[in-house]
């Protein structure tokens, strides 16, 4: 765990969650990180179940549906860090249920939540997806183009999204759309969805550069009926909903590209101790150093970031701007540092035998995913 962690004292449960999931990562992620990017479009359904098993895929439920109570998004942060130590696309695998509850948490009704929540906790949980992103709309949510219509006792829902994680892997899915197509974010609605609801299908999976762990593919709705109880929320709330999501996924995600970046840092200096240059340690040329001394401090500085965002967020505090801040940080952090790895490790680091080529490959999604870096620097700068 990072030193600065410290700044605020951990509960006893904090610290075992925690080491649960240190233990976890180092026994069971790490391990397996190479074989799911070469298998490319397959997820570790073993390795989720495995950690339900301990209660890692539920520990950020509430309580009352059968979760671990680990609602504050400090505590998210924690565990999300040392899961993607472990390995990027798999630690946010393992997690990705927590993002589809934000929005259910935020929106739903006490039915809604008990029916869509309690699933996904215990031993035994469904897997989840989160449908925002369209081929012609990604960090601007507000001009989605799926529309759904009313009809007699609910919605048609008619359109095409893409690159959703877990697709066709899920069984319950939150789907946004336009209720109001002439409105921009005040049109939005979401909306709750069963894999098997008819005229929901799926496309291939989608072949990327990183992160493959999570595999992704198109959603095509055509005509898909949503009754009025599947509806999230008031008609037109569902882009109020998605922004308090992305205030607490662009937190944890800058918690999970902090975990990547260390992983890559601790990679390297290890080998630069251990490995000899020109009749020496390789961490004792001066570049090299310098390089590392870097890295270290940019992960630090990120890491502190973002614990200062989620607690924040967690008192109540409009957290927009610090969220997007650290995920900025803490992305373009990850992007450094695993490419200050491979260039420590040189030709190595270039090949596949060692692990840090993919990480720099899956730190790249991090400045993509929830809103690219230079939309984080929009949302910053328009609340300067």
């Amino acid at each position: 765990m990072h030193t600065s962690t410290e700044a605020w004292p951990l509960t006893d449960e904090q610290r075992a969650i925690v080491e649960l999931c240190r233990e976890f990562a180092e026994k069971e992620i790490r391990p397996r990180g190479r074989e799911f990017d070469e298998r490319d479009v397959e997820s570790p359904v073993d390795l989720f179940q495995a950690a339900a098993k301990v209660g890692i895929t539920d520990f950020m439920l509430p309580v009352e549906y059968g979760g671990g109570g680990f609602t504050d998004v400090f505590t998210q942060c924690l565990v999300q860090e040392q899961l993607c130590w472990g390995d990027p696309g798999i630690g946010n695998f393992l997690c990705s249920n927590g993002f589809f509850a934000d929005p259910v948490l935020a929106l739903g009704t006490a039915e809604q939540k008990e029916h869509w929540l309690r699933p996904l906790c215990g031993p035994h949980p469904r897997y989840t997806a989160l449908a925002t992103t369209e081929p012609g709309s990604g960090s601007d949510a507000a001009s989605i183009s799926t529309s759904a219509t009313r009809t007699g006792g609910g919605y048609l829902i008619r359109g095409q999204k893409a690159w959703i994680s877990n697709a066709g892997l899920a069984d319950q899915y939150v789907v946004f759309a336009k209720t109001d197509p002439a409105r921009r974010s005040s049109g939005v609605s979401a909306f709750l969805l069963h894999k098997d609801t008819a005229g929901m299908t799926f496309g291939e999976p989608m072949r990327k550069m990183g992160q493959r762990a999570i595999v992704c593919r198109e959603i095509f709705f055509d005509d898909v009926f949503v009754p009025e109880s599947g509806r999230l929320g008031p008609e037109g709330q569902g882009f109020h909903g998605l922004m308090k999501t992305f205030d607490v996924s662009r937190i944890v995600l800058a918690a999970a590209a902090t975990g990547a970046a260390r992983a890559a840092y601790e990679y390297a200096l290890r080998y630069a101790r251990e490995r000899s240059q020109f009749g020496k340690p390789v961490i004792e040329h001066q570049a090299v150093a310098f390089r590392l001394a870097d890295m270290a401090t940019r992960i630090e500085s990120a890491w502190l970031l973002t614990l200062h965002a989620a607690r924040q967020l967690d008192a109540g505090a409009d957290a927009g701007k610090l969220a997007a801040m650290a995920k900025l940080q803490a992305s373009e952090t990850a992007m450094a540092v695993t490419w200050g790895a491979v260039q420590t490790l040189g030709g190595w680091g270039y090949s596949r035998e060692y692990p840090v080529e993919q990480w720099m490959r899956d730190a790249k999604l991090e400045e993509i995913e929830e809103g690219t870096s230079d939309i984080m620097r929009l949302v910053i700068s328009r609340r300067l």
